[in-house]
This record gives structure tokens, C-alpha cells and sequence, in this order.
């Protein structure tokens, strides 16, 4: 009786020590399967343009996972992206950089490249020297990209060229630009005078203004038409940020999908 009574108690033990068990697999397992779903929410919801959606997902992810934080911080950095909120992507892609494995270092580098050239775009008329400043910030994050997540001819690497290209004619429009518009304010006040002694023309000479204009282009100087060229080259990158809208084909509109 008694040896019956002992093996009855040993297996209610191991029951209790099973279901314990058990109830904590249960518990992790369904613990990474909620990460994970968060994790896939995030990328569906932004391919369907749902970005508010994929920022809510992505800030589960980082609320659940202790691990590979970096996706969650890239995921959510680039919804904000997508819908023009480039300064929280900004610090959510930085911090994404800075625990990223190499492998995916690209990726991140690519995107917080791009929220760089939007930011030095909002600014470039009020601020040229911060806007070439964060033109700069994004040139040299692609540079610092590491080899081993850019191999010759890859995806990556054809991004990175194509956004290094872009922002180099971004910046080199906008000093353009601004040096067409110093050029011009020195000849405007130079020729203040001059301005003032024209409208004391008669009206004979006014017709022949017209003749003289044909001329004038065969007669500029070596100056004036090299401040014709920058005026041009600033005409072409202020078009080029103008189609790089939703509707546009300028430019990269969004950042490139989260993983």
C-alpha cells in the first residue's frame, strides 16, 4: 500500500513539474509568435501604403523584442519617412545604424540617406548653408557604407549610386543657384545707375531695344554666360525637387521597404 501511495505522489509531482513545463513553453512560444506577427505587420502595412499601421507595428516589435532591435527601429524610421515625419525617422534610423549587423547596414544607410537629402530639400531656400550641410550628411553616410553589404553590382550597390548621383546634382543645383542669385544682386547694384539714365530714352530708342536684345546674346561676356549657366543649373534642380512629389518621377518619392 505504502509503495503505491509513494508512486502515486511521484507521478502527481511529475505531473505538476510537466504542466509547469509545459505552460512556460507555451508562454515563450507564444511570446515569439506575437514578436514575430508584429514584426511581418510592420512590412505588410507599409507595402499596402498603410504607414500610420506600420509605425503602431513597429513600435510593438520594440516594446516585445530583446532582440534584433535594429529592425525595429528601421521599420518604424521608414513608415515616418513615408509620410514626411523626417525627423523622428531620422533619430529611429540612427539608432538603427548604430546596433545594425554589417550584413543589413545597407539598408539603413540607404534610407537615412534619403531622410537626410528631405531634410537639406525643406530648408534649401531659407537655409543653403544647412541644407549643404545636410546634402553633405547624406553623401557621407552612403560613403561609410561597408564593403560586405555592397558587393560590386549588387541591389545596394546600384541604390547607393543612384542616390549618391542624385544628391550630388541636388547640391551642386542649389549652389549653383545661390551663386546665380549673388551674381545677380552685384550686377543689379552696379547697374542701378544705368537703370535710372534708360528711362530718359526717348521713344525712338525704345524701338530699337528689341534688335539690340537679339544681339545681346552673341555679345555677352565670358561672365555673363557662365551666370546663364548657373541660373539654368538652379532652374533644373528646383524642377527636379518639384517632381519628386508623389506624382513625380524626379526622384526616389519613399524610402525603400522595410525588411
Amino acid at each position: 500500500m505504502n509503495r503505491i501511495t509513494r508512486s502515486w505522489s511521484r507521478m502527481r509531482r511529475l505531473s505538476h513539474i510537466n504542466l509547469i513545463i509545459g505552460s512556460a513553453l507555451l508562454l515563450v512560444f507564444g511570446y515569439v509568435a506575437v514578436t514575430l506577427y508584429f514584426g511581418a505587420a510592420s512590412q505588410v502595412r507599409y507595402a499596402s501604403n498603410d504607414f500610420p499601421g506600420a509605425k503602431k507595428a513597429s513600435t510593438a516589435f520594440l516594446t516585445l523584442s530583446p532582440i534584433q532591435r535594429h529592425i525595429g527601429y528601421y521599420n518604424r524610421g521608414t513608415a515616418e519617412a513615408a509620410v514626411g515625419d523626417f525627423e523622428p525617422a531620422q533619430a529611429d534610423l540612427e539608432s538603427a545604424l548604430e546596433i545594425t549587423p554589417v550584413r543589413d547596414e545597407c539598408a539603413v544607410r540607404i534610407n537615412l540617406s534619403y531622410v537626410y537629402e528631405k531634410l537639406a530639400d525643406e530648408v534649401a531656400d531659407q537655409d543653403p548653408d544647412q541644407s549643404d550641410e545636410l546634402y553633405d550628411q547624406s553623401l557621407q553616410t552612403l560613403e561609410d557604407a561597408p564593403e560586405e553589404c555592397q558587393p560590386k553590382k549588387s541591389e545596394e550597390k546600384n541604390k547607393s549610386d543612384e542616390a549618391t548621383k542624385r544628391v550630388e546634382d541636388k547640391k551642386a543645383g542649389e549652389k549653383s543657384k545661390q551663386e546665380g542669385s549673388d551674381s545677380s544682386e552685384g550686377d543689379d547694384a552696379q547697374n542701378g545707375d544705368s537703370g535710372g539714365d534708360s528711362k530718359k530714352k526717348d521713344k525712338g530708342q525704345d524701338s530699337g531695344e528689341g534688335d539690340e536684345k537679339s544681339d545681346d546674346s552673341e555679345g555677352k561676356s565670358e561672365e555673363e554666360k557662365k551666370r546663364d549657366k548657373l541660373k539654368e543649373r538652379g532652374e533644373d534642380s528646383e524642377r527636379q525637387q518639384r517632381q519628386q512629389g508623389p506624382g513625380g518621377n524626379g526622384g526616389r518619392s519613399t524610402p525603400d521597404k522595410p525588411w
